[in-house]
């Protein structure tokens, strides 16, 4: 299975129960498609860069997962079909970023975010 991302933007308006029953429906079309949740982020009403079906402000979420290549199209189309949705975008996350699965990190992964810590403290010195 491939990592993948979901970023949508609904109706700012629309109450946090409908927010919830969309969250809701697309885990469990997942879940039907033997795929698995890593998460769901709820980044919050945020003003849009442009209007989008009149619209100038947008309610962000995004759902990382693991898939297949029909889980996405099928997640798309139930996307494409709520009109509560104003705008969606699928990514095929790279192998090598790091998705928030919850997990915690390793002392390599530590050890890469020390060293990157210290080599932008040496660029802001000089």
């Amino acid at each position: 299975m491939k990592a993948y991302e979901t970023v949508f933007i609904t109706d700012p308006d629309i109450p946090e129960e409908d927010l919830d029953k969309i969250t809701e429906r697309l885990t469990g079309i997942v879940d039907n498609f033997n795929g698995k949740i890593i998460g769901v982020t709820k980044w919050g009403r945020k003003k849009l860069a442009y209007r989008i079906k009149k619209r100038t402000k947008g309610y962000y979420l995004v759902l990382n997962f693991l898939g297949n290549r029909d889980l996405t199209t099928e997640l798309e189309r139930v996307l494409k079909l709520d009109d509560r949705i104003l705008k969606y975008l699928t990514l095929k996350v790279d192998e090598n970023s790091e998705l928030d699965s919850g997990e915690e990190k390793g002392p390599e992964q530590e050890e890469k975010t020390e060293n990157m810590d210290t080599q932008d403290e040496d660029i802001k010195g000089e």
